[in-house]
């Protein structure tokens, strides 16, 4: 097959019809069936049958769908890797962050770092880890900041400073809270894919705990919420926790700490430029502002190591 017909093919899966096909990919409806019809010569086999005004993938199809939609996956990747290689102002920063750090100490980075540089324009992405990596890798950021995560090929991880996690639940009136003595049974938790997550459940393990949790969260603030609402404790990372300190909720350090790495990400295939390099100075300071009523007890140094 050959890229022309993955596509066509890709739009027919999407629309189910020749006609909004042919829209889709910007040709006429006779030249979209031609480019089906060029396929299945080429394959041997039909793609397509056409029951009441629908054309249904046939088993063949439905079997060649998957691999299909990875390689219009990656053409688009690809796409989108031209368009952004092309040289932008250097006034700008494409910066993407997960939640927690999009609702804390992204907008104090920003308001900091504008009194030093004015004219510097911004796009501001909020996503989950998986998706800060991929676009990074895709060129449309030029930093990211999460928490760790594992080597990833082509992507520098600059540690910015060491946090930990809090414990919150509504009427939880300690300070600190052990692994051990934390109802289980109504902990709210978070999806393994989270780094965090993992981090949780490999601690959990190594102390003989098992935690079959009722509701699963992929962002760490719904955590809080829920726990607001009396659905559950939650454990997360210091800065949502803090956040949360002036609500109607206890706050207390895990004991022994359970600790994890701020950091920024950036693509290790270009020079990072200089008022990106700034910025990620900016926000390791934002860091330190965002935890400085609990400083001692969060255990972030706002040092680079």
């Amino acid at each position: 097959m050959q890229l022309r017909h993955i596509e066509a093919c890709h739009a027919v899966f999407q629309t189910g019809a020749i006609a909004r096909a042919a829209r889709l990919l910007g040709v006429s409806q006779p030249a979209a069936s031609k480019l089906i019809k060029h396929a299945e010569q080429q394959l041997g086999f039909r793609l397509f049958e056409r029951i009441k005004g629908r054309l249904v993938p046939t088993r063949e199809a439905e079997m060649l769908a998957p691999e299909v939609e990875k390689v219009f996956r990656q053409l688009e990747q690809l796409r989108r890797l031209g368009q952004n290689l092309v040289p932008h102002a250097q006034g700008r920063i494409r910066l993407g962050c997960i939640p927690s750090l999009g609702l804390s100490v992204v907008p104090q980075a920003i308001q900091q770092f504008q009194r030093t540089h004015p004219d510097i324009q911004y796009e501001v992405r909020t996503q989950h880890t998986s998706q800060l990596i991929e676009g990074l890798m895709s060129q449309e950021l030029d930093l990211a900041f999460t928490f760790d995560i594992e080597p990833q090929v082509g992507i520098r991880a600059e540690r910015l400073g060491p946090a930990e996690l809090f414990y919150i639940r509504k009427d939880f009136n300690k300070t600190e809270a052990r692994l051990s003595e934390i109802d289980r049974d109504d902990l709210i938790g978070l999806m393994e894919s989270d780094p965090l997550g993992r981090l949780l459940d490999r601690k959990l393990r190594h102390e003989g705990l098992v935690a079959s949790p009722k509701i699963q969260v992929q962002t760490y603030y719904i955590a809080c919420a829920l726990a607001e609402k009396g659905c559950g404790g939650a454990i997360v990372d210091a800065f949502t926790a803090m956040s949360f300190r002036d609500k109607d909720v206890g706050i207390a350090r895990i004991k022994p700490s359970i600790g994890f790495k701020v950091v920024a990400l950036y693509s290790d295939l270009r020079v990072l430029p200089r008022h990106c390099s700034d910025f990620i100075k900016s926000f390791q300071a934002a860091c330190e502002i965002s935890l400085k009523p609990n400083r001692r007890r969060a255990g972030f140094s706002g040092r680079a190591e």
